[in-house]
This record gives C-alpha cells, sequence and structure tokens, in this order.
C-alpha cells in the first residue's frame, strides 16, 4: 500500500507539471531596480519538483526548507534541500495529517527554521482557525500544530511565519498595517507592531538587524520588498526586483547572516513552470 500511495504521488507532481507547463511562463533574471542587493546563485527547479515547495522558503545554513501547497486540492508539501549542491535531499509530500486536513486546513505558506524545527504559515480553506504547523527539521516528519489565538487572527489569512528570540512573528496578506507577535512556549498573543503605512499581497517575511523584510507580490513586473522598523514602525519600500513579467510571483523570504555578510534568499515562482531559489548578497 505504501507503494502505491508514492506512485501515486508521483504521478501527481508529474501530471500537474506536464499540464500547466503547456501554460507556463519562464522567467526572465530578477534585476534588483532598487536597493543594495547583488545576484549571487539561483537554484531552478522544473514544477515537478518545485511544486512541493512553491509558497515557502527557509534556511539553517548547510539545508533550504521549501514548503509549497495546491490549494484546492488539499496537497501540501515539505522539502529539504543540500543549499550547497541543491539537490534535493528528503520529500514529505502529504505532510498534513489527515486528521489536520479533515478541519480543512489546505494552504501551506512561507516557512521558518528555528532550533531544529520548521515552523509553516497555514490557511484553513476559508480562512477560518489560521494555524502553524511545526515539523522536524531533520525528518521532516509533522510534530503538531498550534491554532492562532483570537487577538491575533485578522482576516484569516497567515502567509508567512518568522521566528527570532522565541518571538513568532507574522502578518496577515492583504492590507497589512500591523506585524502580529506570539510566545513561542505557549503560543500565546505578545501583541502588536503598528506600521505607519499599509502594504498589500505579503507573501513572506524574515527579520536582520531590528528590521522586519516583507516579500511582496503585487502582480506587477517589480516585486517590492517592505523594510518595518520593529522600534518605530516605520515602513519603507526597500528592495525592487524587475521579474521581466507580472506573473512571476515573489513568495518566501528567507535572510542569513555569514562570515561574509548578509543573505537575502527568495523563492520566486514562474506560473506552474519552474520554481527558483534566488540568493542575493547585501553590497
Amino acid at each position: 500500500m505504501a507503494s502505491l500511495v508514492v506512485f501515486f504521488r508521483k504521478v501527481f507532481r508529474l501530471g500537474f507539471a506536464l499540464l500547466f507547463t503547456l501554460v507556463g511562463a519562464v522567467s526572465s533574471p530578477a534585476a534588483v531596480v532598487q536597493g543594495e542587493l547583488v545576484p549571487e546563485t539561483e537554484l531552478a527547479y522544473p514544477y515537478s519538483d518545485g511544486a512541493a515547495f512553491c509558497q515557502g522558503v527557509a534556511t539553517d545554513g548547510t539545508y533550504f526548507y521549501g514548503t509549497g501547497c495546491i490549494k484546492y486540492l488539499n496537497y501540501n508539501a515539505i522539502v529539504k534541500i543540500d543549499a550547497a549542491t541543491g539537490e534535493i535531499v528528503k520529500f514529505n509530500d502529504m505532510c498534513l495529517p489527515a486528521a489536520v486536513v479533515k478541519k480543512g486546513y489546505s494552504h501551506l505558506g512561507d516557512c521558518a527554521y528555528y532550533d531544529g524545527r520548521i515552523y509553516a504559515a497555514c490557511e484553513a480553506f476559508f480562512f477560518q482557525d489560521p494555524a502553524i504547523m511545526v515539523f522536524d527539521a531533520e525528518t521532516l516528519d509533522f510534530i503538531e500544530y498550534h491554532v492562532l489565538p483570537e487577538e491575533g487572527r485578522g482576516n484569516g489569512h497567515i502567509p508567512w511565519v518568522c521566528v527570532k528570540d522565541d518571538i513568532v512573528y507574522y502578518t496577515q496578506a492583504r492590507q497589512v498595517d500591523e506585524v502580529r507577535m506570539l510566545r513561542l512556549a505557549d503560543f500565546s498573543f505578545a501583541g502588536k507592531i503598528k506600521m505607519d503605512r499599509t502594504v498589500t499581497k505579503i507573501t513572506g517575511g524574515d527579520i536582520w538587524n531590528g528590521t522586519l523584510y516583507l516579500s511582496s507580490n503585487d502582480g506587477s513586473d517589480e516585486k517590492v520588498t517592505w523594510a518595518v522598523d520593529l522600534l518605530t514602525g516605520e515602513t519603507t519600500a526597500a528592495i525592487v526586483r524587475n521579474m521581466g513579467n507580472a506573473i512571476t510571483e515573489a513568495e518566501g523570504l528567507a535572510i542569513r547572516e555569514t562570515e561574509g555578510g548578509v543573505l537575502f534568499h527568495y523563492l520566486d515562482v514562474a506560473f506552474a513552470s519552474k520554481t527558483m531559489i534566488r540568493t542575493y548578497s547585501m553590497a
């Protein structure tokens, strides 16, 4: 039975790859037109694999972790990628337990690595009871999930999550004017940071040097990364990348400090054609 399930999962991925590649767009290199990022590397994957991590990216420095979904088919997955070679070393297709899926959860968003675990934003089909799913980073096995407390739900969208210093940060996807926080210890509500402007279509986020960077996918050729000062709430358009077309999507974002400087890892998706992890250094 297990081998039969694996077979159908492979057919599932390949079938959607062939179907959508017929109409998919091939992306152009993403040019930085505003901000101090310098392109470094790009890992590209055909949609037969890339569907499994077309929403989010995280890293521990050795591996990339990717999350993906096809919402209307209740397909969710998490993968582990060797950051040095780009090889996908582990898949966990249909990564949400059946009991969780039966509660309506259908959309894994952007994810975060923290202390050996992967935390992934997750929405229910009708945006009820948004939650954070937790996986083991070594095995990619599902561990548990936590429904957002009532005061932190907003409109039910939770497109991304990041974890810093035992605090969970997230926003809603549209009409975003505040950053919300949870205590990692018990996922209780820890407060809000009011932003000084409203932004929209947020798809990913991570924190570096006291600033929250929010990736957005506004439907135009140019995709803005917003910078939110976590002390003052001041929000500015810090980075703009031109994708070469309007339908290549900007999704997850992970930021990592190295001995040589800070790296921004963006997850971009050429519509149903390929998934890319693009790495930039801060000039």
